[in-house]
């Protein structure tokens, strides 16, 4: 069992379930914490860092590795306490980085004989 923090750009709803969705389909996964205000996901489970880090690079999540270390059982109850503090803010449902761009070029006259 491994903890590990990535850091990754969380901009909105989005982004945010794109990511689980990408780190969830790995075999091995326990648990998945992601920060927003941090820009953190947090695994905890007995799955390798590089495969995890290229299938979000493939997919146009950038993703950088801040720690690897064993899981800690007794931040997990702090880390409760915390927040129930604070409530964080919402994301948006969409950022510029998710939405698709489409081009479209129209010629007039694709077919010409000189």
């Amino acid at each position: 069992m491994k903890k590990i923090v990535l850091k990754v750009s969380i901009m909105c709803g989005k982004c945010k379930s794109c990511i689980m969705t990408i780190i969830s389909k790995f075999h091995g996964v326990v648990s998945i914490a992601m920060d927003a205000e941090k820009s953190t996901a947090t695994v905890v489970g007995d799955v390798d860092v590089v495969l995890i880090v290229k299938a979000l690079r493939k997919n146009n999540r950038p993703a950088q590795v801040v720690s690897v270390g064993e899981p800690d059982k007794e931040n997990k109850d702090e880390k409760k306490d915390d927040d129930k503090k604070e409530p964080s803010k919402p994301l948006p449902s969409c950022c510029t980085a998710c939405k698709a761009v489409v081009v479209w070029y129209d010629e007039p006259n694709p077919c010409s004989i000189l």
